[in-house]
């Protein structure tokens, strides 16, 4: 009997000791965390959302903004089975204003964001224009619940111009949540272009607006409030005047197009055709219009001038020069045979002109494009020197453009060629290598930053924002030549100068109608291989468009004082000089035309003043 009296008092004794533990650790240990759910429960707090900054060009024009609506939200908890009616309540009052709405859509939005974890209130509608809620806003506003909030929508006004440029925003998924944890409120992200490099400026801080409520969510006083950061804007190097007349003169082409500063690597335009409209993203792009760019064989999403990789072709040439000028024991007056071909291991290497060149030295092998000279040069040094200085021009490696996911490309060599694909170097591969064929990709961007360090002797960092809201931002070019090869610069700029210039060069009957002082350098890189069988070339309008060769001209202007550099590539545009060329000279008159170059005429005169 005593031994049970003893267990039932030890048993007392322990439950009262559980129960006196628990109350400490509710009263005592847990009382920050059950204030803090107390407070929750009188106080709630509603973020502020801030505007998106705008993207403007060099004039203050707009390249994209917002329009200015509105979003109507409900709180949260109403799709619990106590408050479904009141759910369905609220949305039937709203239906007859949006026909365009069922009440299952709607109550399928607001079940998507509620749960319960979720404290905010939830949009059942994400974007009603500013004009079409001031129709409704008496009848709408005498819910009791439901909110209409301030809400701006993404725009680009100048549609498909500068589209891969500026990029676009979309929906923001749980991925793009947990990068970017704003966009869980904004609803957006940016996901191509500026709008995603600087998408963390743009999107600018939250606020907040701390409320007191009863228990039926109704307010009762404001107890604090913190403005949103927003409004962050960005302005741009682009002049959209140049870029829209850049479109206009590559329609019915592809490819891209850069006009860049030679000094500081401003970007006044850059295209990549074709392009498209970026408003049909915003909200989500649709399915047919999805379909039809992902499907072109024109390639419309990819971004050719960071993204595209092709061969040089003979814009590599100049480059080519500067390293057998330091390495390959010639000065640029040295003349050396150049017949119609070499031949090298039973393979015939031929130059494109069918009787060859007679003679070169280096002015004409650039004035004339002849590639007989650089195959025999490339056999006269190590082409592992030839690449180096190559990359020092900045080939094969990123410009560092403000742009995302910018591809390196490939600056072929020994080195590089045993490191990726694990054989060994032959004389052929120097011989092809030598005017950008074989194993060379470059981007469109990559060699108008080569072109703009030949003619202002240093290498630039190519950008195309100049200024976050009233900050200024500097980009210092690189010093990345040696005296010896800055030295001699100046040979392959007459050169260049002779291509468009003098009878004879390669691009003087392209760019004549230009209005500008321009210098240049043509290519045309081929994408199939010529049989040796083949002694006559098919023209290149008889070939398949795909097989056609990439038309390159890359050049500067004025060719006396340079201060834009212009880069082309028509995708299969067969002839760099006959493609090429006169979209070079009209794109210089717009140059000339809106004030950014003067004239040859006033060019020439200037240089016989000097």
């Amino acid at each position: 009997m005593n031994n049970r009296v003893l267990i039932v008092f030890a048993v007392f004794i322990v439950v009262w000791i559980i129960l006196l533990i628990k109350i400490f650790d509710v009263s005592i240990l847990s009382y920050k965390f059950y204030e803090e759910k107390a407070i929750n429960n009188t106080l709630r707090e509603d973020p502020i959302i801030p505007t998106r900054g705008q993207i403007s060009d060099r004039n203050g024009l707009p390249l994209a903004t917002n329009t200015v609506g509105f979003m109507i939200s409900l709180p949260p908890r109403l799709s619990l089975r106590s408050q479904s009616k009141i759910l369905e309540e609220e949305i039937e009052k709203i239906l007859p204003f949006f026909p365009q709405y069922t009440k299952e859509k709607l109550i399928n939005n607001y079940k998507k964001g509620d749960s319960p974890y979720n404290h905010d209130y939830i949009p059942i509608i994400n974007f009603v224009e500013h004009d079409v809620i001031l129709k409704y806003y008496p009848e709408i506003s005498q819910s009791d619940i439901l909110r209409i909030i301030p809400f701006a929508k993404r725009y680009y006004p100048n549609l498909t111009s500068a589209s891969h440029i500026i990029g676009y925003v979309s929906n923001a998924n749980n991925k793009d949540i947990e990068k970017q944890p704003i966009a869980k409120y904004t609803n957006t992200i940016g996901k191509e272009g500026l709008e995603r490099q600087y998408d963390t400026y743009l999107q600018g801080e939250i606020g907040s607006r701390i409320v007191k409520v009863t228990a039926l969510n109704k307010e009762v006083e404001v107890v604090s409030y913190k403005e949103a950061v927003e409004n962050r804007h960005l302005t741009t190097t682009l002049d959209i005047r140049v870029q829209k007349e850049m479109d206009k003169i590559f329609e019915g082409q592809n490819g891209a197009a850069i006009i860049m500063n030679t000094h500081n690597g401003e970007i006044l335009a850059a295209g990549s055709y074709p392009e498209y409209n970026l408003n049909h993203f915003i909200g989500g792009i649709s399915h047919e219009n999805w379909n039809a760019l992902r499907d072109s064989p024109y390639k419309p999403l990819i971004n050719k001038f960071i993204n595209g990789l092709y061969a040089p072709g003979s814009v590599v040439k100049m480059g080519m020069g500067l390293a057998f000028l330091e390495y390959a024991q010639i000065d640029e007056t040295t003349e050396i045979k150049t017949p119609p071909f070499i031949e090298l291991g039973g393979r015939k290497f031929r130059d494109w002109k069918k009787d060859g060149h007679g003679s070169s030295d280096l002015f004409k092998a650039i004035k004339r494009s002849v590639d007989v000279y650089f195959y025999i040069l490339s056999q006269k040094t190590d082409f592992q020197n030839i690449a180096n200085v190559l990359r020092q021009m900045g080939l094969g490696q990123k410009t560092g453009v403000d742009l995302p996911n910018e591809f390196i490309g490939i600056v072929p060599s020994p080195k590089s060629k045993k490191e990726r694909y694990k054989q060994d170097w032959y004389a052929g591969d120097s011989i092809v290598s030598s005017i950008g064929q074989g194993f060379f990709l470059t981007t469109p961007l990559q060699i108008a930053n080569y072109t703009a360090l030949i003619a202002s002797g240093k290498l630039p960092t190519p950008h195309f924002i100049n200024q976050m809201g009233d900050q200024i931002i500097a980009r210092v070019p690189q010093d990345t030549l040696t005296d010896f090869q800055k030295s001699k610069l100046s040979i392959l700029r007459e050169g260049m100068r002779q291509v468009c210039n003098e009878a004879g060069g390669t691009a003087h009957l392209a760019t004549q109608e230009s209005k500008a002082y321009l210098a240049c350098k043509t290519g045309t890189a081929q994408v199939i291989e010529i049989s040796q069988a083949d002694k006559e070339r098919l023209k290149e309008a008889e070939m398949d468009y795909f097989h056609r060769s990439q038309a390159w001209i890359t050049g500067f202007l004025p060719a006396n004082n340079p201060q834009y550099v212009i880069t082309i590539i028509v995708e299969h545009g067969g002839s760099g000089s006959g493609t090429a060329g006169p979209i070079l000279a009209k794109l210089s008159n717009v140059l000339v035309d809106l004030g950014y170059v003067p004239s040859k005429q006033n060019s020439l005169i200037k240089d016989r003043d000097d």
